[in-house]
């Protein structure tokens, strides 16, 4: 790498390189039904396991993943193999 033309990745990058911009209300949609998901959850089984799921789903989601696949995937987790999953909220 060549230590002068490397600059760092910061916030400003959003506007240094707009080829790779994302846009932040786009992600706070896409997201949107994970943390849905963390704040139902949260009321039945406490909010670690809340927050675990829904950064997992969240994780999921940003590697390509849609929201009702990585649920699934992270749902799955926490059971035995061979085991339903339970209704989604």
């Amino acid at each position: 790498m060549n230590f002068y033309n490397y600059v760092p990745y910061n916030h400003n990058d959003y506007f240094r390189n707009p080829q790779q911009a994302v846009n932040p209300q786009q992600i706070l949609t896409l997201i949107n039904p994970a943390v849905s998901h963390g704040l139902k959850e949260a009321q039945h089984l406490g909010y670690q396991h809340a927050l675990t799921e829904a950064v997992a789903i969240g994780y999921l989601m940003g590697k390509g993943y849609d929201y009702n696949t990585a649920w699934k995937t992270v749902e799955s987790w926490w059971r035995p193999p061979g085991t339903t999953l339970p209704t989604p909220y």
